[in-house]
């Protein structure tokens, strides 16, 4: 029963002031005019006639009434978990005269329900949830878990009102929001930090509800509205205006944007893995090439395995090639149609370590994200010598550690990114996002959120370590000691004239552990690609294998110059064999 003398207006709403309810600390706010004033301003604005409003955390009653005020609307459903709220609730919807028809339920919210679950009772109604440990609370209450999942089939809500003291983690995950087109939502930052919040408005991105644009910065309450058909790039971001789908890893296009410069014995094998890994899409740029990457490449083009163009640095007169690349990819038809995008080279492979081997089992193992920051692991030379045609892979096993001393800790990665109106645009080590709003579900290889490159827009690098659980990027830079010459000659892909150092060998050549295997189901299935796609074709096998061709007379033309006689001398005394425990190098 509630016991009142006075009635207290706020929101527009007549609220009974039950002072062993109403604390002092509630009271204030209401008195002023603030107290979930968030909610309802957002709530009034986005309702529309035909409605049906489902209300998580029903708290005093106001968004409910709000709800069941507004012309038109259908239903209303209101959960509840603290049962000592129950009669209030029911007095503010009689005093606005919305008695009836609001349909206002005990019990707690989770993803799918079943049986009971303790709800923590505080003397601040308001801190009352199922989370134990942020603070203490007078008792427990076991109540009925209500499923999200079954009142979305029940009540078809088109509006989501949800407030519910941290609990809200974790509910949106894997529920379909098909006809929701606004959630009003409170968020608890202090109960599940940064994290939190990033997992839940992707969560919801995937879903197509993004954060309202005039939300208010820094407010714990945020309008999440639905978003659908071509989205226009925010100001300042290099995507295009494009639609976007939900979270469906099952079919999702897949693209990897490179730059190549001589390459030509290497390409097949690693468009053969990443399709077999479930890359479905390439666009290559290529520059100067002497070796035939570039007929290659255009042989495959016209077979429709990929989109080959030249650098548009060279029509600019730029020496860099990688970010002139990177900046044009934005615009070509893949990039639009793409649901992720990674910039990878082609010494590099996506090696996941979970489920079958495949882009899909990553995604199953992660959960939605916008971006997913893989760690390199460098295989060194493997003590060859000499540059022989074949698979890069089988022929250099050996790598660096996966678990280094914190002086080696710290590698590059490379980035599957989620396309969506959060990213403003695509670098090679990793994309830039919205830095507005909440911020982004930026996860590592084993899954473990990210700040660090958020926080820092100029960080290309982590420390790796606990960061290979679910996937690396191996990474073979150096190949042979006669390819390493080819790259030394070739110079740097990413930037014109820029040599590639002895150092750059002393620091990637380490061969002293073979922990990093591959998926065999994946394994088998690129080697049968490559057999049916590309050995049957006569004229794309004759390409390649006069690439490997020049890649050896060329190797043993310049090995005879003295520079190299010298590198060679330096590196076999130097850097042929050492210690994976030796102290890092700055590369």
């Amino acid at each position: 029963m509630v016991e009142y003398s006075e009635v207290i207006q706020t929101q527009g709403i007549s609220v009974p002031f039950d002072p062993r309810i109403i604390t002092p600390k509630i009271e204030r706010p209401m008195r002023r005019g603030r107290y979930e004033g968030g909610e309802c301003a957002a709530l009034r604005r986005v309702l529309r006639p035909g409605d049906r409003v489902l209300e998580l955390g029903a708290g005093l009653g106001l968004c409910s009434t709000v709800a069941a005020q507004a012309e038109g609307v259908e239903a209303v459903v209101a959960i509840e978990a603290n049962p000592e709220l129950l009669p209030l609730i029911r007095e503010t919807h009689r005093l606005n005269g919305v008695e009836g028809k609001v349909d206002l339920r005990n019990g707690v919210a989770v993803p799918s329900g079943g049986g009971e679950i303790p709800f923590y009772v505080r003397p601040d109604f308001w801190a009352s949830s199922m989370e134990a440990g942020s603070r203490g609370y007078s008792r427990v209450e076991l109540l009925p878990a209500i499923g999200l999942d079954a009142l979305l089939a029940e009540v078809r809500p088109t509006v989501i009102v949800c407030d519910i003291e941290g609990g809200e983690l974790g509910l949106f995950d894997r529920i379909a929001l098909n006809e929701v087109r606004a959630v009003v939502l409170e968020l608890h930052p202090k109960v599940y930090g940064t994290e939190g919040l990033a997992r839940i408005a992707c969560a919801l991105a995937v879903q197509g509800l993004y954060p309202a644009a005039d939300n208010k910065a820094g407010s714990s309450v945020q309008l999440f509205e639905r978003r659908e058909g071509v989205i226009a790039p925010a100001p300042g971001s290099r995507m295009p205006a494009r639609a976007y789908r939900g979270w469906a890893p099952e079919d999702a296009r897949v693209l990897v944007t490179t730059c190549m410069k001589d390459e030509g014995p290497f390409i097949l094998e690693w468009l053969a893995w990443h399709r077999a890994v479930g890359v479905t899409d390439f666009v290559v740029f290529t520059n100067d090439c002497s070796d035939g990457t570039d007929r290659i490449l255009d042989h495959l083009a016209a077979r429709g395995e990929l989109v080959h163009l030249p650098n548009p640095a060279l029509a600019a007169g730029s020496p860099a090639f990688q970010p002139f690349a990177l900046a044009y990819t934005h615009y070509l038809p893949a990039f639009r149609a793409a649901d992720f995008v990674i910039s990878m080279d082609v010494d590099e492979f996506l090696n996941i370590r979970t489920g079958q081997g495949r882009l899909t089992d990553l995604f199953a193992a992660t959960g939605p994200f916008d971006a997913l920051s893989v760690s390199e692991l460098n295989h060194g030379c493997n003590g060859r010598t000499d540059f022989a045609p074949g698979w890069i892979r089988a022929q250099f096993p050996a790598h660096e550690s996966e678990t280094p001393g914190r002086k080696r800790a710290r590698r590059g990665v490379k980035t599957i990114t989620r396309l969506s109106p959060a990213v403003e645009k695509i670098r090679n080590h990793r994309p830039d996002m919205c830095r507005d709003g909440l911020p982004p579900r930026w996860l590592d290889g084993s899954g473990r959120h990210l700040d660090w490159f958020h926080d820092d827009p100029a960080e290309n690098g982590m420390d790796i370590r606990g960061s290979y659980d679910l996937v690396s990027l191996d990474h073979y830079p150096l190949r042979s000691l006669g390819s390493f010459f080819m790259k030394t000659l070739r110079g740097d892909v990413v930037v014109a004239n820029k040599q590639v150092s002895l150092r750059y060998w002393k620091v990637r050549n380490r061969n002293e552990h073979l922990t990093s295997t591959w998926h065999p189901a994946v394994e088998a299935a690129a080697r049968a690609l490559h057999a049916e796609r590309y050995e049957g074709d006569a004229a794309l096998m004759a390409l390649h294998h006069a690439a490997c061709d020049w890649h050896a007379a060329r190797i043993a033309e310049v090995s005879t110059q003295p520079e190299f006689a010298e590198r060679r001398a330096w590196i076999m005394a130097n850097a042929w064999g050492q210690a994976d425990s030796d102290e890092a190098v700055a590369a």
